[in-house]
């Protein structure tokens, strides 16, 4: 039997669990991370604002976004959450949760950014 040459094969590492990624939501929601305000737009604008912001900070390596939504009748905030889910399905959003601050819930969403490769 001769001998089989294997070629080098690489694979890339599993992605980090959701643990991670709530742990880095988490110290952006306590300490500073890029934001953007969508108050008062249209939930197209607002989509497409979000768009290239989110582009923008996935080319500048940040880990977490947030995105400040408001309250009102949850128009913004259903079609933001519709958009991230969407994102994830891409792989450019890993994770997406409402704030956990008393001040900010439900007027404010943060989102995990997969690293672009």
């Amino acid at each position: 039997m001769g001998k089989e040459h294997v070629k080098d094969i690489r694979i890339e590492g599993p992605k980090p669990p959701s643990d991670d990624f709530e742990t880095a939501i988490f110290s952006a929601e306590i300490g500073e991370c890029p934001g953007i305000d969508l108050h008062g737009l249209s939930a197209d604008s607002a989509l497409h604002e979000l768009d290239s912001f989110m582009h923008q900070e996935l080319m500048r390596g940040s880990e977490v976004i947030k995105i400040i939504h408001g309250r009102g009748e949850q128009v913004l905030r259903r079609a933001v959450h519709s958009w991230l889910e969407e994102q994830k399905r891409l792989d450019l959003v890993a994770l997406y949760r409402d704030a956990q601050s008393p001040g900010q819930q439900n007027a404010v969403t943060y989102a995990a950014l997969h690293r672009l490769k």
